[in-house]
């Protein structure tokens, strides 16, 4: 009778992790299943990957300027958000006792699960009061002084900067990606043993070589692992993207309205145009593949050498 019910409760948890991860098994599949053929069926991976989004009378069509503007904005967003993030967190798990250390847990704990439409109506609303004087103070003057030197592509990057552009859209991602990087170094740092701990003190000089430099090295793993899942998670949002960089189907310049393949995603889905729907598809699976390529390279660099 024990055994049976040891069976019984084996096969229970079985049971229940099996229904955990079905969902997810079913959208990756559902998705390569449609995806791969829509890429396929619109010209082929090069075109789709390179090539202007069709429009509802088109065969062919592609994702080209929405790639590139998901890959600058998630590549700024999440040197931004590392950047803020790690000290956050270094400062977090290192003086995990004091007061204000205690504050800035509950902030970002908070803000981990802040709605991130909010972020990009907040961001929104903050670079439509201070742009214009930005503009007329450094990015303009900034913007003609280099395209003197360097030539005029340099606008394109720098400004003067329009009400949505790409620098709105890789901040808001960036304040998405801040409590993800804070909480997992916080909670390495807090982590190491305090022997371990005493040791960088005595050894690294002043306090900072001991935190940034000697223990540096204890949570580096850790480290990479945030950056990457914070990176995949920024990747995929779109919420953020419609009051920030509001979406574009050609190539412009970053100081513009710039496309994203959420964006593409969420607007082509809604369409009763097939073509376009078949391209949200593709667009859908070119999305997942990088997210999940992520993941994988967050798991390999977890593994103990």
């Amino acid at each position: 009778m024990k055994r049976l019910v040891n069976i019984l409760g084996l096969a229970l948890f079985l049971a229940l992790g099996v229904l955990a991860v079905a969902p997810l098994f079913l959208i990756i599949g559902d998705v390569l299943y449609r995806g791969i053929p829509a890429i396929i069926r619109l010209g082929g991976i090069l075109e789709f990957l390179t090539g202007l989004p069709p429009d509802p009378t088109s065969e062919k069509g592609g994702i080209g300027p929405l790639l590139v503007g998901t890959l600058y904005m998630t590549a700024l967003g999440a040197l931004m958000g590392l950047a803020i993030g790690f000290p956050i967190g270094v400062y977090i798990g290192t003086m995990r006792k004091e007061f204000f250390a205690n504050i800035a847990r509950a902030s970002v704990n908070v803000l981990v699960e802040f709605p991130t439409i909010t972020i990009g109506l907040f961001v929104y609303a903050v670079f439509t009061v201070v742009a214009t004087d930005v503009n007329n103070v450094l990015l303009g003057p900034l913007s003609d002084w280099l395209a003197g030197v360097l030539g005029d592509w340099v606008r394109q990057f720098i400004g003067p900067l329009a009400g949505f552009n790409a620098y709105a859209g890789a901040s808001a991602l960036a304040i998405v990606m801040i409590p993800y990087v804070a909480l997992v170094t916080a909670s390495a740092y807090a982590s190491i043993p305090d022997s371990i701990r005493e040791a960088a003190y005595s050894i690294g000089g002043s306090e900072f070589n001991s935190v940034f430099i000697v223990m540096r090295k204890a949570v580096a793993r850790a480290l990479l692992t945030a950056a990457l899942l914070g990176t995949a998670k920024i990747a995929g949002e779109t919420a953020p993207l419609l009051f920030t960089a509001f979406g574009n189907y050609y190539y412009a310049p970053f100081t513009e309205r710039t496309g994203a393949v959420p964006l593409w995603i969420w607007y082509a889905a809604q369409t009763p145009y097939d073509v376009l729907i078949t391209s949200a598809y593709g667009a859908a699976a070119v999305l997942l593949l990088i997210v999940l390529a992520l993941f994988a390279i967050a798991k390999l660099a977890t593994r103990e050498r």
